[in-house]
């Protein structure tokens, strides 16, 4: 019988090591930042909307500034050779994306302003920007490269878990197996993934206590 990691394969035929890594991709991918920011947008988007439909515009509206502006100039400096990966895995390419996304986040965070939008994506938007600004900090300067995918599911659940309460708590685990993903992909050492989670964490419920959340 097939299964869902490789057609025609069985996991338990696999090298142990080629199995973890395999399923640490997945878990990778399936984890990582851009993933992450569509539910985490629409569910602090909606905390309390009174008009969902609007939430879900703007919503949309976010997510077209973070997620896809970044992305896009990611995959075509890949495609120009300016980047090695869409990972960015080479910490002294990293000050391009760190900028593009940084003022992607503050043209929308003013445009939502000016639009009167949720109070919660505001927040979200601030507490986005003052983490990549650390991440920036410690990767360009630092040298150190901290871990983005560990880090932005850090945030993303103690956002969430600030708004919704103890039920978003067993979410925690998988900032886990993301941590446990990237260092099998040898991307990050233990240290960088667990300290990147942690300050992350801090971070996040400082800036959101300060925000009135």
């Amino acid at each position: 019988m097939s299964n869902t990691l490789t057609p025609g394969i069985n996991p338990t035929s696999l090298p142990p090591k080629t199995l973890r890594i395999r399923i640490a991709r997945y878990i990778s991918t399936i984890l990582s930042p851009i993933t992450v920011s569509i539910p985490t947008a629409l569910l602090v988007a909606l905390y309390r909307a009174q008009n969902q439909l609007q939430a879900i515009g703007y919503t949309l509206l976010t997510l077209l500034f973070v997620t896809v502006g970044p992305m896009l100039y990611i995959l075509i400096g890949v495609k120009l050779g300016k980047f090695t990966d869409m990972d960015v895995s080479q910490r002294s390419q990293r000050f391009g994306p760190f900028i593009v996304s940084l003022l992607s986040i503050l043209a929308v965070f003013v445009l939502l302003a000016f639009l009167q939008g949720p109070h919660t994506l505001r927040a979200a938007l601030l507490l986005t920007f003052f983490l990549g600004l650390l991440m920036m900090l410690v990767t360009l300067w630092g040298h150190w490269k901290i871990s983005i995918h560990a880090s932005s599911l850090a945030g993303a659940v103690t956002l969430l878990t600030a708004l919704y309460g103890q039920i978003v708590l067993p979410a925690y685990t998988l900032v886990v197996l993301v941590c446990w993903s990237r260092v099998v992909l040898r991307r990050h050492t233990l240290g960088q993934v667990i300290a990147g989670s942690l300050v992350t964490i801090l971070l996040s419920a400082l800036t959101l206590a300060l925000y009135g959340i």
